[in-house]
């Protein structure tokens, strides 16, 4: 796992960083996956926990900063275009809304952990005119409970997540077109489920 590391410590950062604010945004990078790699790091000592922690938090913050902006100016129009930036389908509009109803400003701290709502719901709140006092106190409250989340989740299990990078650094070139196979699944089956939801929620002909 030598070149991994000596890519993580160098760029872990920066790596981090850019995942987890353009996953807050919309984009479904997987920044939770990125971020348990960087906890399990930690552990031998690649990256400083501290650090990544709160590089994490920021990232996450600036960009929900961003979207409750985005809310508060173009409505919930705003909404629409994160569904088609985050190839989520249209119900989950619906779903957070539902949500927000229910728990009111709560709902930025558990919209960390609801796919779908984790991107809407500071829109949502910008668009409802949610106070930012509000908003901030329980956006940061949000992001923390993630970071630590994910990070503790690679801390705990450091020694199955290590393997699986020796053994991708091992498989060379194979382990790479298995993990952009994959990822290219996972994108396809978001854009399937994306299509059925607007399928479904067009009226007949």
């Amino acid at each position: 796992m030598d070149t991994l590391g000596a890519l993580f410590e160098q760029y872990g950062l920066l790596l981090v960083f850019g995942a987890v604010l353009l996953e807050q945004i919309g984009p479904p990078l997987p920044s939770g996956p990125l971020l348990m790699v960087a906890g399990a790091l930690t552990s031998e000592g690649v990256l400083a926990a501290l650090s990544i922690a709160g590089v994490a938090w920021v990232a996450g913050m600036l960009g929900k900063v961003v979207l409750y902006v985005v809310g508060g100016r173009y409505g919930r129009q705003a909404m629409g275009v994160l569904c088609r930036l985050a190839v989520t389908p249209n119900t989950s509009v619906g779903k957070t809304d539902r949500h927000f109803e229910r728990w009111g400003a709560g709902l930025l701290i558990l919209a960390e952990f609801i796919p779908g709502v984790r991107t809407l719901a500071p829109s949502l709140a910008g668009a409802e005119k949610l106070s930012p006092a509000p908003f901030l106190l329980y956006s940061a409250i949000g992001a923390a409970l993630w970071t630590t989340v994910y990070l503790g989740a690679g801390f705990l299990f450091r020694e199955q997540i290590d393997r699986a990078l020796v053994f991708i650094e091992k498989s060379g070139k194979g382990a790479i077109v298995l993990v952009v196979a994959a990822i290219a699944v996972y994108f396809i089956g978001k854009w399937w489920r994306r299509r059925r939801s607007v399928k479904a929620s067009s009226p007949p002909a």
